[in-house]
């Protein structure tokens, strides 16, 4: 696995990606020998919250992509522009972005929750070649609703130095601040869960505690 990707959705808990998860991500990626880069679709925003008051800032419309580069320091590509066969793997960190952003109906009652077209494709291609595809947090629910599947409350029964390793699909879930409280036991979760990405395949389902 010689180049991984972080699929971005905006920065900021709020209304984009939940940024320490992110780097965090980043960061264990590289200390583990991989080449990481940074994704996003160039598309709006659902909407713009305020982060000190999280409250909806009205008229106010950002971009994923140039919010993106805020994280990536400017170094993100656009997800149009990236050939998924050059990835050997990808994370999707979480943040009310993930599903506000990645997918459409999220919240919206009586339709049915997908995931946006470039997205698709991109998890299309690489769980046809078997790449391992991490997720943190809400990261997952993108992933369950590319699979179709249904929404669990298992994530929350996860403490966030726990890592879900579906071996066999090459799926692999940790909670990040979801179920954490503290900066070192979100990185220690996400630590956990690229080290179990780049020791994929095997054949079940479980928990490292």
């Amino acid at each position: 696995m010689t180049k991984v990707a972080v699929l971005l959705s905006g920065c900021g808990f709020y209304d984009g990606t939940e940024a320490a998860e992110a780097i965090l991500a980043a960061l264990a990626l590289e200390r583990a020998g991989v080449r990481s880069i940074f994704v996003a679709p160039d598309i709006p925003q659902m909407h713009s919250v305020d982060h000190l008051t999280g409250v909806e800032v009205e008229g106010e419309q950002r971009g994923v992509l140039g919010e993106s580069a805020r994280i990536a320091r400017g170094k993100v590509k656009s997800l149009a522009d990236q050939w998924p066969g050059e990835l050997g793997g990808l994370i999707i960190p979480g943040g009310q972005g993930a599903v506000k952003n990645l997918m459409t109906h999220f919240a919206a009652l009586g339709k049915k929750r997908e995931v946006i077209p470039l997205v698709a494709a991109l998890l299309s291609d690489l769980t046809g070649r078997k790449a391992p595809v991490g997720s943190i947090s809400l990261g997952r629910t993108v992933v369950q609703t590319f699979l179709d599947e249904p929404l669990s409350d298992q994530d929350m029964q996860l403490a966030a130095t726990d890592v879900l390793v579906d071996e066999a699909r090459r799926l692999v879930f940790t909670p990040g601040f979801l179920t954490g409280a503290t900066l070192p036991e979100v990185a220690s979760g996400i630590e956990k869960m690229v080290r179990a990405m780049l020791s994929l395949p095997a054949r079940e389902l479980h928990v490292i505690h």
